[in-house]
């Protein structure tokens, strides 16, 4: 590296050598030498960098079927961040895998572990509507249903146009290693602004079929209506989306 010197500093490339300023210095070097595709793919200084694309790689593959496979239920959802905040979160539980070395791990074993499994279920899907519903709920294996308590449907926050809230309850059976999957939809649930119930239930019609994680995934949705149809209300805080179970394969 050499400083440069003379009445009108270059900056560009001529004869090999690369000009350009470095805090405010007029600066010449040697041209090449830094991250090329064949420097990332052969050097072995740059074997961090290869193992840490392969991870990437992975974790952009999972993103992509999984998105696929939860798409009836992020239907109508729309956010621009969410690619983005899915792709932090299966890194998170690709660095789950302690099992593998630095290059191999993958977020299907990082999805093996409690803390996989905790990371997807805190996730949120719906930074808007962060929470479902504003009580207690929680899904239960025994009887495959979604139970809430202490409902109060005056705390829920309806968009100004909203007549009514939808609740339904998706079954999706997601293989993290082969990214095949399946799944099935519940029967849906229509709370008014005049709901009095105090609790609500959804039953799942049962397990959708193959190989790979159980995720049970709870949508709320709400609803204008305007003489004898219903409009869904897609903006802002008008979709709540939650992965609410998670099970063995």
């Amino acid at each position: 590296m050499a400083k440069q010197a003379g009445i009108l500093p270059l900056i560009g490339t001529l004869g090999g050598v690369n000009f350009y300023y470095r805090k405010g210095v007029p600066t010449a070097r040697k041209a090449g030498g830094g991250f090329n595709r064949d420097a990332i793919k052969h050097s072995p200084n740059m074997k961090r960098v290869r193992e840490q694309n392969t991870e990437f790689a992975n974790c952009s593959h999972v993103n992509k079927h999984f998105k696929l496979a939860l798409k009836p239920l992020l239907f109508d959802y729309k956010d621009g961040t969410l690619h983005y905040r899915l792709m932090q979160l299966f890194i998170k539980i690709r660095d789950c895998d302690t099992v593998s070395d630095h290059g191999k791990r993958r977020v299907h074993l990082g999805m093996e572990t409690d803390l996989g499994k905790r990371l997807l279920l805190d996730f949120n899907f719906t930074p808007k509507r962060a929470d479902l519903f504003p009580c207690q709920y929680a899904f239960d294996w025994d009887s495959l249903s979604l139970n809430t308590r202490s409902f109060n449907v005056q705390h829920i926050k309806f968009p100004e146009q909203a007549d009514f809230m939808q609740v339904c309850l998706g079954v999706v059976r997601f293989d993290f290693e082969s990214m095949t999957y399946s799944s099935l939809e519940t029967n849906t649930l229509k709370i008014t602004r005049d709901f009095a119930d105090s609790s609500f239930k959804l039953e799942c019609l049962g397990m959708p079929k193959g190989i790979g994680t159980i995720l049970v995934v709870a949508r709320t949705s709400f609803y204008q209506t305007v003489g004898d149809q219903d409009y869904i209300l897609a903006g802002g805080d008008g979709m709540g989306i939650a992965v609410v179970g998670i099970g063995e394969s």
